[in-house]
């Protein structure tokens, strides 16, 4: 008799390149879980660091792993969707962790209802050595992510049907959130933190970039009023960012 292997209620998906310094931490976090319907699936870009090894270390049935190239980060993310099996899927950064054991276990009770097609939470942020929650808005359209997008699981029905435009390199997230938001796709928040988020990704190291990422983004997608509101918020704010650059230069 053959045996059919129950389908993952969850899928979550690291994407990792030189992270054996934060990679730990991550996959023993995901590990830690009380909730245990899930497959943990680890994209490396051919770590050079050690990071393959630490990942080898953790000999659990519930992770998997590819070691290959990209084109870039949402190229792996891509790979982490096909390579899914869950009913709803999360990418969990390296340097990400869930803030406790139980986070699935209180996703799950949403992520069954039928209802929604995007559940989202809030987050840690790190200032000044000190984790401040940070809340996500209600459901809403901007000019950049009204969540992280670390604490937001989508079904995984909707990211293999939509995969993420490869050709951005900080924001396809907030094309394909912004497209599931004009298609009418039912997003929820459930009001508690799901991550300990690490900022030191690129979108943040990198913000002007990310945001002129962002115009091109508006440009695309909404239309009037929405989008000459939003143009001119994120053309203040990169603004903003660059004359903070001119004046720490001055004094």
């Amino acid at each position: 008799m053959e045996i059919i292997k129950e389908q993952p209620m969850f899928s979550i998906v690291t994407v990792t390149y030189n992270c054996c310094n934060s990679i730990r931490e991550t996959i023993e976090s995901v590990l830690n879980q009380t909730y245990r319907n899930y497959e943990y699936l680890i994209i490396d870009v051919q770590s050079s660091d050690g990071t393959l090894n630490v990942i080898k270390e953790y000999n659990d049935p519930l992770i998997s792993y590819t070691s290959e190239k990209d084109t870039g980060i949402y190229d792996a993310m891509n790979k982490g969707i096909l390579k899914a099996s869950g009913r709803w899927l999360l990418f969990l950064n390296s340097g990400d962790i869930f803030t406790d054991n139980q986070v699935l276990e209180k996703v799950e009770i949403h992520a069954k209802n039928g209802t929604y097609d995007i559940l989202y939470g809030d987050i840690f942020v790190n200032k000044k050595k000190i984790w401040e929650i940070k809340k996500a808005a209600e459901p809403c359209n901007k000019q950049r992510m009204f969540f992280c997008h670390q604490s937001s699981f989508t079904r995984t029905e909707i990211m293999k049907s939509q995969l993420f435009d490869s050709s951005y390199s900080m924001s396809a997230d907030l094309l394909f959130f912004k497209q599931c938001y004009y298609k009418g796709l039912k997003f929820y928040h459930i009001p508690i933190p799901i991550v300990k988020y690490d900022s030191n990704g690129i979108s943040n190291t990198n913000r002007i970039a990310g945001l002129k990422e962002n115009i091109d983004i508006i440009k695309a997608v909404d239309k009037f009023p929405f989008k000459y509101l939003f143009l001119a918020r994120l053309q203040f704010v990169i603004f903003r960012i660059q004359l903070s650059n001119v004046l720490k230069t001055l004094f």
